[in-house]
């Protein structure tokens, strides 16, 4: 066993990956002037902030992943289920149009049937 952290996501910086103590944050690493002017006034140390625009940055990927991910399987799964409705409700609507005219397509053949024979005796 090694007495080095165990890493599950190579992305996401460690505490020794971050800027050292005392040193300046980089040009759009914290993002806006804003962000990096209120991260100052609250007295947070420009490594610490650094590690958490990063950490931030690399969850909001992740988490936008999965979103996409699980929105992209709730559509999948909703369009199955339409789909299916969909055949069925048309399944439906045709059997119950032929059930209709199955009648009167029986009894004008019978009739078509019966006038042929009336002829070939006659």
């Amino acid at each position: 066993m090694t007495n080095e952290p165990e890493r599950n996501d190579p992305g996401i910086p460690t505490l020794t990956e971050v800027l050292a103590e005392g040193e300046a944050v980089p040009e759009g690493t914290a993002g806006s002037a804003q962000a990096g002017a209120a991260v100052a006034e609250l007295g947070v140390p420009a490594d610490v902030a650094v590690f958490a625009e990063r950490v931030s940055a690399r969850l909001t990927l992740q988490l936008a992943d999965e979103i996409t991910t699980m929105v992209e399987r709730r559509c999948h799964d909703a369009l199955i289920d339409q789909t299916s409705w969909l055949v069925q409700l048309i399944g439906k609507q045709v059997a119950d149009a032929l059930q209709a005219q199955l009648p009167d397509r029986i009894r004008q053949a019978v009739i078509e049937e019966v006038a042929k024979q009336v002829r070939s005796q006659g």
